[in-house]
């Protein structure tokens, strides 16, 4: 080690030494001869120098501990957690004896919520106004306060409840800073020492540093804990959704299996036997002179329900009843037309069923059905044929029976066994007059007929193919078509026609799904899209897509995302980064995230051939799947 001047001292500090080898070198050098001035002057600069240094090492210290006391706080979700570390914290970086925090409450008061340290429970649930004590000082002007001995200090208002818990704490120095978030003053954290104690400077940073990270935690705890109470809100609203919504399943296929019944011309015996089996229990219905007319027929109306005549019942506001029989619960459902009352259908509970508003509902949707009966009894010959469309519309209906149909045919002069070609023309509601004069003159030429139905144009053309129709459609049009055509060849029937129409109808709306509007085109011509026409193959579709991009239109459903968008124009543009960042409208590097979350919902191997085809494929269909 040199020993010329200075330098000593700048190597004595620049190893470390401590304060102690600096005053040796000092009585060294004194010894040595060297002028005193000299030696106490180069001394001092250098003890100077040696403090400076410890004091910004323990500043980086206690930077380094903040920092990980906020990663801490970070992973806390408990409001209550994050206050209790917050106060243990305060009383480690400041070596203080108490340390609490207050919180702004809704009235604006602030309550203490937390201490840790004390010897008590005196000081937890104080509760101050804004000015009063330094705590309530500090909330008022959104500034660190601090007072060497709290309990003598005059500077701030005082409150004999409050003095009193800190003196059953023995409270000396005090220091309170603000809980800051963004302008807002959200609660006080205060550090306290049980003799007189004067914070310096350094400790009102560190304190308000502390402070600044548990502003944001306690905000971030807050929301975590609303957000957690509102997604168990909403957890219960779907559970009685899906209950619901299973209710009305129910009701609806008892209506669909109550409806085929009436379309299939079944009796009061059948409609009820089906009620039954939905309902359980014994099930009688009554007429307008309360006698049963179907069902189990051993008890009248007043002996069922023990409450009453039919007229009581017809009387009453609402619909279906809820009563206590003399052999139990038992549901009751007027069945009314719009010429009034006319019965009921009673429905006694057995066993442990409950008359519940569930039960209620799909007995109100058997009173419906026998409505309908007893309505088509009274209208039995209301099926004369009035115009073409409304033909049309019987022809084209499943719930139309056949021998009905042809009956309707020929009175009109039609041979559905003739047709060989159903067209359907998607309508253009703006302006559907090209689409109907293209129609008209379609099936004039081919000695054909068209109607309106379903919000479309439909032509039968006997006697001519498909492809005769498409080239015909081609000269009538000129080559350009003011719509979208679908055909569908036919071997006549009603059956088949219904068929065709059906396939033809799904191709129009696969060609505008396919962006092909103003086209002509046969089922056969789409290809593998024909998949999507039936439920199986519709099940197929949906299978293949859930099973290669499903976890990512998940993802999308959850987080509100747009992986599949991103994701369709970076493979329909060749992976090319670029170009799909501004075709997004995106910064290149939110592209490289999203394709990042794309690999980990997809796996590593989603850009090696074959995926990205496969991928491509699914992502088209699930948009074909939103379409039609």
């Amino acid at each position: 080690m040199t020993t010329d001047g200075p330098c000593e001292w700048l190597e004595l500090l620049d190893d470390h030494r401590s304060l102690d080898t600096l005053d040796a070198l000092r009585r060294r050098r004194l010894a040595d001869g060297a002028a005193p001035d000299a030696v106490h002057s180069d001394a001092d600069r250098a003890q100077r120098i040696h403090r400076q240094l410890v004091d910004r090492k323990r500043h980086g210290d206690e930077l380094t501990v903040l920092n990980d006391l906020a990663r801490r706080l970070t992973g806390l979700r408990d409001p209550r957690e994050v206050l209790d570390e917050v106060a243990a914290q305060a009383r480690r970086l400041l070596a203080v004896d108490i340390a609490y925090l207050m919180l702004v409450q809704t009235d604006g008061r602030l309550r203490t919520e937390v201490v840790s340290g004390t010897f008590g429970t005196a000081l937890q649930g104080i509760v101050l106004d804004r000015g009063i004590c330094l705590a309530g000082e500090v909330l008022r002007t959104g500034r660190p306060l601090m007072s060497d001995d709290y309990l003598g200090d005059p500077a701030f208002s005082h409150i004999e409840a409050v003095d009193d818990a800190a003196a059953s704490e023995h409270l000396g120095g005090l220091l309170a800073v603000p809980l800051l978030l963004g302008d807002d003053t959200i609660g006080v954290l205060c550090a306290a020492a049980r003799e007189r104690r004067h914070f310096v400077h350094r400790e009102v940073e560190l304190l308000s540093g502390l402070a600044s990270h548990a502003a944001v935690a306690i905000a971030n705890a807050r929301l975590f804990e609303q957000n957690s109470r509102t997604l168990a809100e909403l957890e219960q609203a779907n559970a009685t959704l899906r209950r619901t919504a299973e209710s009305r399943q129910q009701a609806n296929a008892l209506r669909d299996r109550l409806t085929t019944l009436l379309i299939r011309g079944s009796g009061l015996t059948d409609l009820v036997e089906e009620l039954s089996r939905s309902l359980g229990g014994a099930l009688t219905v009554y007429d307008t002179d309360d006698a049963p007319i179907a069902g189990d027929r051993g008890l009248s109306l007043r002996e069922a329900t023990g409450c009453g005549s039919g007229s009581d019942i017809a009387a009453s506001p609402t619909e279906r009843l809820i009563l206590r029989g003399p052999s139990g619960p038992l549901l009751v459902a007027k069945i009314s037309l719009a010429t009034g009352y006319e019965g009921c259908v009673v429905n006694m509970r057995s066993g442990e069923q409950e008359a519940t508003e569930e039960a209620g509902g799909l007995l109100a949707v058997g009173a419906t059905a026998l409505a309908l009966y007893i309505a088509s009894q009274r209208s039995v010959a209301e099926a004369e044929l009035r115009s073409r469309g409304e033909f049309v519309s019987a022809l084209l209906s499943a719930d139309s029976e056949e021998h009905v149909i042809r009956r309707r045919a020929g009175v009109a002069g039609i041979n559905l066994d003739r047709v060989v070609t159903v067209a359907v023309f998607e309508r253009v509601d703006r302006d559907a007059g090209p689409v109907l004069r293209l129609a008209d003159r379609l099936s004039g030429r081919l000695d054909g007929w068209s109607a309106e139905h379903a919000g479309h144009v439909v032509a039968f053309l006997p006697d001519v193919s498909p492809q005769a129709v498409k080239e015909t459609l081609m000269d009538l049009s000129g080559s350009v078509l003011p719509t979208s055509v679908g055909l569908e060849d036919c071997v006549g029937g009603v059956r088949d026609v219904r068929r065709a129409y059906e396939t033809a109808r799904q191709t129009v709306l696969m060609l505008r799904a396919l962006d092909r509007d103003g086209t002509c085109a046969l089922s056969a011509e789409l290809g593998p899209y024909r998949l999507l026409f039936s439920a199986g193959g519709r099940g197929e579709v949906r299978t293949f897509v859930d099973s290669t991009i499903g976890p990512i239109l998940e993802h999308d459903r959850r987080h509100h995302t747009d992986l599949a968008a991103t994701l369709t124009r970076f493979l329909a543009i060749g992976q090319n980064h670029t170009r799909a960042a501004a075709d997004l409208h995106i910064h290149p590097n939110t592209l490289y995230r999203r394709l990042e979350r794309v690999t980990a919902l997809l796996g590593a191997g989603w850009r090696t051939s074959p995926r990205p085809l496969e991928v491509q494929i699914a992502l088209d269909l699930h948009g074909l799947l939103r379409k039609v």
